[in-house]
């Protein structure tokens, strides 16, 4: 029966070497256990797996920015407090003095003593007040003294918002600009549309002039010519007539002047334009909180955190922040002092996810993956290069609503603004999908390597297995591995090559394959999160019409199209281009060959990189060529033609097709002419070219045996016949992979294009995908990566280029003589 062999089999591939040791071949079951130890030593070694699930909390709080105050500078609170207490003045202890405070460390084991007429904590008890504890404590104090609620703005009554019912209610629209039209009294407000051709468009359509009630078939005007503008500046006034008011600017144009002045709208139900009259005296109040309006009666709505107009409001504040905030101000005062504003923030955040445990729930949930915050190297590496991460870099900005309370308003004598500089958000960092890409595909590489001794364990087991059971002679130990390094010796010398290669050659790769798979674009996006979106970047090159396609999807054809023509133009005249030199050197008739060999040499010696630039410089509007061209009269000549020295939008008919500029030839510049500027790129290339082809092709040419030319000869060939029949043949046998390599190289020819075209002209253009028009795929995703940062659809484009060169060059190199007769 198999059974046993499938089971030490089975064994094996869970613990590596254990069905070694069913088999009794200690040393092997050694070896492979050996392996198996290291692989799961490197996944635990970089694992939490074994920390407490309190860590998990630990684990989310600790992306926070900052570092914690700790339990030693709270647990001076209870004493400083009752220092404060006892000390201050008999005017001064209701400001310091709170019951809560000393309800709650009675609570959590705070004992006090009275020593001296005054209660102070017992050594060691005041360790119970730990910054965990007084960040609950704050909490519930803030949540105590900031409920949500409603104010009527005339009678100052306070009504809890559970208590209170809106129906009826309209909301006052209080910051704003509005367009009267005085003729007819309406009121408009200026909306965006786009049209269906794209374009960005304004029309103003009716509105109320102050609550948000619904206006049916309002009125819609194409522009606000000779409307009065009426701007709210959500300034509030209560004037003596016990009427709140807001204040606007109003400006109306007359004679072609602006009119502005200062008025002060009556804020009532009926939406009509009512201002203050001039005995009515006006005093500012403030109203932060938005505003409820039924039958002139005004509510001004609290919620702590909430924004509103732009202004966050704040929770109140409570008098044990009076001890808080003195203890703080002596910790930023001491020499030394190893706390920040950025701590100081951490705290607050710290404060404002226990005032709201759904938003604290959620940020933990969402900022401690067990994958990336607690599995090793293998299990982490293989959930990253699946999933690229799952958490989003978030902006916290809750935690702001707590700055008056904690920090103090300007007014106020024991603020600590000259110590915290507070910023608006906390960013915490989410996922860095690069990252995770980069160290997933290390893991997975490497554990590759461990798998290949997992399989060999595996068969091993199972085949010694079988031959025990098969009563077949089994090799000792010693023996078996003395085989393995005779027979896979090959394997063994190149398997540190291998993994070197597997991590400097095939990482990278695989890296760009998959990039061409997400939505990574952007020099952000580099150190945040992306997810993969399938082939959609694929797909969008097919489809015109989404925003990927319209602009990427057309450039990506065009692109496509000129770099074949331009890989098929310059491979074949830099080809026969050397091959007519190399002909021609290679008569005898051809005196001072040597000499012409070495001249003719010479470009391909120069540094291919300053040929380029120089060519660059020549060809320019006010180049070298261009004043040679205009000195020697064929300036004159283009422009009694009309091709030359008229704007384009002044030629027409054919001439149009040969337009070279307006003041100067644009051999490299030319918007209008694309099909002159590459004829003149393919041109130049010859020069650059030609001469490593000329010289390949002379050795060639001079290593063709001469008795070939003399049975010619005797049988009356031609020179043309001895040309088509014997140097052709000869030459394209030996050089027609080079041909095919050269045909490669030059689809990817990024220098010529780069240094003298930089792609242009047109280029630079999002509804071209930012792709030139001689831009080849190669210079083209150059540009997406280094200047615009569209990494996802520079992959798309490199492994499409890559299976278009491929499967060329393979088609062609299988069908060369060459290739079939190796």
């Amino acid at each position: 029966m198999k059974t046993k062999s499938y089971l030490k089999a089975i064994a094996s591939g869970f613990i590596w070497g254990l069905g070694q040791l069913f088999n009794k071949q200690f040393i092997k079951a050694l070896f492979f256990f050996v392996i198996f130890a290291s692989f799961i030593t490197i996944e635990l070694a970089t694992s939490k797996y074994f920390y407490k699930e309190s860590f998990d909390n630990e684990l989310a709080f600790s992306k926070i920015p900052g570092e914690d105050f700790g339990d030693s500078w709270f647990e001076r609170m209870p004493f400083v407090y009752y220092q404060y207490l006892n000390d201050a003045k008999a005017s001064e202890k209701a400001s310091f003095k709170n019951e809560n405070f000393e309800n709650f460390l009675t609570e959590i084991g705070v004992v006090f003593a009275e020593v001296n007429g005054e209660m102070i904590p017992l050594n060691g008890t005041e360790k119970n007040f730990t910054e965990k504890e007084a960040i609950r404590f704050f909490a519930e104090e803030f949540k105590r003294t900031s409920f949500k609620k409603y104010t009527n703005l005339t009678t100052n009554e306070v009504i809890h918002s559970e208590d209170f019912n809106l129906d009826g209610f309209n909301y006052l629209r209080t910051n704003e600009v509005l367009y009267l039209d005085s003729l007819t009294n309406k009121f408009y407000v200026e909306k965006q549309i786009v049209t269906d051709e794209g374009v960005n468009e304004k029309e103003y359509v009716e509105t109320n002039l102050l609550t948000d009630k619904k206006i049916e078939n309002p009125s819609v005007l194409k522009d606000n010519k000779d409307l009065i503008t009426i701007e709210k500046k959500n300034d509030f006034y209560k004037g003596s007539d016990n009427n709140y008011y807001l204040r606007v600017i109003e400006k109306v144009v007359e004679d072609g002047k602006i009119e502005q002045n200062t008025k002060y709208l009556l804020l009532n139900q009926n939406d009509n334009l009512i201002y203050s009259s001039p005995e009515n005296t006006l005093t500012k109040v403030t109203v932060l909180g938005p505003m409820y309006i039924n039958d002139k009666t005004i509510y001004e709505y609290y919620e702590p955190a909430l924004v509103h107009n732009g202004y966050r409001m704040q929770y109140n504040d409570s008098t044990i922040m009076k001890t808080f905030k003195k203890m703080m101000q002596s910790t930023f005062l001491v020499p030394g002092n190893q706390y920040t504003s950025t701590d100081f923030e951490r705290l607050m955040l710290m404060i404002s996810f226990e005032i709201n445990p759904e938003v604290k729930e959620e940020f933990i949930k969402y900022y401690n993956n067990f994958f990336y915050d607690r599995a090793g190297m293998f299990v982490k590496g293989y959930w990253s290069v699946v999933t690229l991460g799952s958490a989003k870099k978030q902006n916290y900005t809750s935690y702001m609503a707590l700055s008056n309370a904690m920090i103090g308003d300007a007014n106020s004598t024991d603020n600590l603004n000259q110590y915290i500089n507070l910023v608006e958000s906390i960013p915490i960092q989410g996922h860095i999908s690069t990252m995770l890409l980069i160290e997933g595909l290390i893991a997975v590489l490497l554990s590759l390597f461990f798998i290949i001794f997992m399989v060999w364990s595996i068969k091993d087991a199972y085949k010694v297995s079988e031959q025990k059971r098969l009563q077949e002679e089994v090799e000792n130990d010693r023996k078996y591995f003395k085989s393995v390094w005779e027979n896979g010796f090959e394997y063994i010398v190149l398997s540190p090559a291998v993994f070197v290669l597997a991590f400097i050659s095939i990482m990278p790769i695989l890296f760009g394959f998959l990039i061409a798979f997400t939505s990574i674009k952007g020099n952000q996006s580099m150190v945040e999160n992306f997810s993969y979106v399938g082939f959609e970047n694929f797909i969008a090159l097919f489809n015109f019409n989404t925003g990927l396609g319209a602009s990427f999807g057309k450039a990506f054809w065009s692109v496509l199209g000129w770099t074949i023509v331009w890989a098929v133009l310059s491979t074949f005249t830099v080809f026969f281009g050397g091959f007519i030199q190399a002909l021609i050197l290679n008569s005898e008739k051809v005196v001072f060959r040597k000499l012409w060999r070495t001249i003719l040499i010479l470009p391909w010696a120069i540094p291919a990189l300053l040929s380029q630039m120089v060519f660059s410089v020549m060809f320019k509007e006010t180049g070298f060529i261009n004043q040679l061209l205009m000195n020697i009269g064929v300036y004159d000549l283009f422009t009694n033609i009309g091709i030359l020295g008229k704007s384009y939008s002044e030629v027409s008919g054919f001439v149009k097709f040969f337009w070279l500029g307006n003041d100067n030839i644009q051999w490299f510049t030319n918007p209008y002419n694309i099909t002159f500027v590459r004829a003149t790129l393919v041109v130049v290339n010859i020069w650059l070219g030609f001469p490593y082809f000329m010289a390949l092709m002379t050795g060639i040419m001079t290593a063709i045996d001469k008795n070939l030319y003399e049975a010619a000869d005797i049988d009356g060939a031609t020179g043309l016949q001895k040309l088509t029949k014997i140097t052709i043949p000869l030459v394209l046998y030996s050089t027609a992979p080079i041909l095919i390599m050269s045909f490669s190289g030059n689809f990817n020819n990024f220098g010529v294009i780069y240094f003298i075209t930089g792609g242009g002209p047109n280029s630079g253009l999002a509804s071209r995908g930012y792709a030139g028009s001689t831009d080849i795929l190669i210079s083209w995703m150059y540009k997406l990566t280094v200047d615009y940062s569209v990494y996802n659809m520079a992959s798309v484009f490199s492994v499409l280029v890559f299976l278009v060169v491929g499967s060329v060059t393979a088609w062609n190199l299988s069908r060369t003589r060459a290739f079939k007769e190796d």
